[in-house]
């Protein structure tokens, strides 16, 4: 099976341009969409609704309008302006967790209508029975599962809730849809978050991918936070994964499971830990190309460039057309001091020369615009059949 895509090379490419331009000449190619921001976990590493943090952000974030879910009238303009602007994936996902919305089957078929492709995140724990096979019906692309674990015991540990079985339902009733239906989508995406709870159960969180014959699996550092450094690996673990790493491929490999392990490989050893902080020293050689390649709205309309910077809001859909937005005198502004990184060692948001987790894919970005004097690469993704 072929490596999940979500546009042609020729919109990369008109992408491309647009970065060299200074200007965008196509909308975002991810649009992170949140219809809301409840969920039913509190994993320990998570920023909005973690345990370790003092209240959830349903309770701490200020929600323009009062507007804590976004309504379907909403979704259905909203989506028709972003394909109108060439956006190629709508992702429903961000702070909370979209099967919670009354009408998650009804936005996945607004999006599907204009063209788009729909990507879903969910940790799945509270899957209604007939969704697996109505996302298969309604021709979702592709189905991230937050799972963290690959074990009971470990699910427990991460997610603070005993409902393995369930996230594991609802993976298997997918499948088993898909198989069904004779197709090819969803793509399924295994998404593991890897912490000091978690790093125990890394051959286990290797194999139940293998297991289950899921399409993907992405591992992913964690982001920091005050309450959440004494999760962060210290260096004998990274260690540890560096050396597992290639034996958890093969295992991967050979049940024909996507992954990109010496991208996470690399990704530790660039965000390294100092007097506990991460420090993320490639960023800051980098210019941010989110600005062209991504954006966030969230729940009340609010517009970020990114999931890290959320203090910077662009603009709100209720007030302005996402086309306004997008090519806005914010957001240009934005892009200028995305490219300004390198020259001015100025970050964008605080999480720029931290805990970002973009400075892989910008540098991926950096070599294709600038093919004869790259930046050097320790690693890239490895993909099972055709890119």
């Amino acid at each position: 099976m072929k490596r999940f895509q979500v546009n042609t090379r020729s919109r990369r490419l008109r992408r491309y341009l647009g970065i060299g331009l200074g200007r965008p000449l196509l909308g975002p190619q991810v649009c992170s969409l949140e219809i809301t921001h409840h969920c039913n976990l509190q994993c320990s590493f998570c920023e909005t609704h973690g345990i370790l943090q003092e209240t959830p952000i349903t309770k701490r974030r200020e929600y323009a309008g009062g507007r804590r879910k976004m309504d379907l009238e909403t979704i259905r303009r909203l989506v028709g302006e972003l394909a109108e602007v060439g956006t190629d994936l709508v992702e429903l996902s961000g702070k909370g967790d979209p099967i919670v919305h009354p009408e998650l089957t009804e936005v996945v078929r607004a999006i599907k209508d204009t063209g788009m492709g729909c990507a879903l995140v969910t940790n799945g724990t509270m899957a209604k029975p007939d969704l697996a096979p109505t996302l298969v019906e309604r021709r979702l692309d592709r189905l991230s599962v937050s799972l963290n674990s690959g074990s009971r015991e470990f699910f427990l540990k991460s997610n603070k809730r005993d409902l393995w079985d369930k996230a594991v339902g609802f993976l298997t009733d997918v499948l088993a849809e898909r198989r069904k239906a004779g197709g090819e989508r969803p793509w399924v995406r295994i998404t593991h978050v890897v912490t000091k709870e978690n790093v125990g159960d890394m051959d286990n969180m290797v194999q139940v991918c293998a297991d289950l014959g899921v399409d993907e699996v992405s591992f992913y550092v964690m982001g920091e936070l005050p309450e959440t450094a004494h999760l962060q690996l210290d260096q004998s673990e990274c260690g540890r994964i560096s050396e597992s790493a290639a034996r958890w491929g093969r295992i991967l490999e050979d049940a024909g499971v996507v992954h990109a392990l010496p991208v996470f490989a690399a990704e530790l050893k660039l965000r390294t830990r100092s007097d506990r902080i991460q420090e993320n020293p490639l960023q800051r050689k980098l210019p941010c190309y989110e600005g062209w390649m991504f954006c966030v709205i969230a729940p009340d309309g609010v517009v970020d460039p990114c999931c890290y910077c959320e203090e910077v809001e662009l603009g709100n859909i209720h007030d302005q057309s996402f086309r306004e937005i997008w090519y806005g005198a914010l957001y240009r502004e934005f892009r200028r001091k995305s490219l300004d990184i390198p020259r001015t060692g100025v970050d964008i948001c605080k999480e720029c020369f931290t805990s970002c987790n973009r400075a892989v894919e910008n540098r991926r970005i950096y070599n294709r615009l600038h093919p004869m004097s790259p930046m050097p690469a320790e690693a890239g993704p490895v993909s099972v059949g055709s890119p």
